[in-house]
């Protein structure tokens, strides 16, 4: 039976795929009864014209089933019901006046000025949950090179990742990182003061330090130039809460409103 329904649809779907003489620039795909499934109407609920065949005619099955139920309901009158009707009535001026507010704030936009402004306003937005480092790790080229590079390191403030040398075989850097990206050597990132090296440790063939850059802490508000994207979001989404905040009083403001303080208490 499903074989046959599915042939059928098809074949249906195949037919209003051919451009014929006379055939409407948005045929009907499938009917239900009273009810008719457009061309149009199925494209504008998602990808159509990139499927394959199989994937239409399930598309479409799917239409009939939900609509064969939506029919029946409305023959059992479910539509009349008290509370059905104030849930439809609900969603009803939800759907209008999501419109009708998309409608009023599409030309809101917001400077660099604003953008910048909202920054300073709500650092709290901007904080950083945890410790937020720079690294290097140096991986030395001997034992005795290792030695040799530590000590006068040490006595140095080290804010930037080290070049390599005839001591040095390699230097990795780590940008804004919370924990250390890296098994070996095992460190704790918190333990470490800023500018300074740790001292060498065997990391299988080589000895290797960690070098912490710079760090953030924990609470500190990362720069706008960090968050500049999301500031501009917030800004925006802020902004438009103030004006449909605005809107809503001006338009009361210009209606006929009462209120019955004796019915609100009894």
């Amino acid at each position: 039976m499903r074989f046959l329904f599915l042939s059928i649809l098809v074949l249906i779907l195949g037919l209003a795929s051919c451009k014929l003489p006379g055939t409407s620039s948005d045929p009907t795909l499938a009917r239900v009864e009273d009810s008719e499934l457009k061309l149009s109407e199925i494209r504008a609920e998602g990808p159509w014209d990139s499927l394959s065949l199989e994937k239409r005619t399930s598309r479409v099955e799917h239409w009939i089933s939900r609509e064969s139920v939506y029919e029946r309901a409305l023959l059992d009158k479910v539509d009349e019901r008290p509370e059905v009707k104030r849930l439809i009535e609900d969603a009803k001026k939800k759907i209008i006046l999501g419109a009708y507010f998309a409608q009023v704030t599409d030309s809101l936009t917001v400077s660099e000025a604003e953008v910048a402004a909202y920054y300073e306003a709500h650092p709290e937005n901007f904080a950083l949950e945890s410790n937020v480092y720079n690294l290097a790790v140096v991986t030395y080229m001997s034992g005795n090179t290792a030695w040799q590079y530590y000590g006068p390191a040490t006595r140095k403030k080290i804010t930037e990742a080290p070049s390599t040398n005839w001591l040095v075989r390699k230097v990795e850097s780590f940008d804004s990182v919370t924990v250390a990206p890296f098994d070996c050597p095992q460190v704790k990132l918190d333990t470490l003061s800023v500018g300074k090296i740790s001292p060498p440790k065997t990391c299988g063939k080589y000895l290797k330090s960690v070098i912490v850059l710079s760090r953030q802490d924990s609470g500190s508000v990362r720069p706008l130039s960090d968050v500049a994207e999301m500031a501009q979001v917030l800004a925006a989404n802020g902004k438009r809460k103030d004006f449909i905040a605005t809107f809503k009083e001006n338009i009361k403001k210009r209606q006929a409103i009462f209120v019955y303080p004796e019915e609100i208490a009894k």
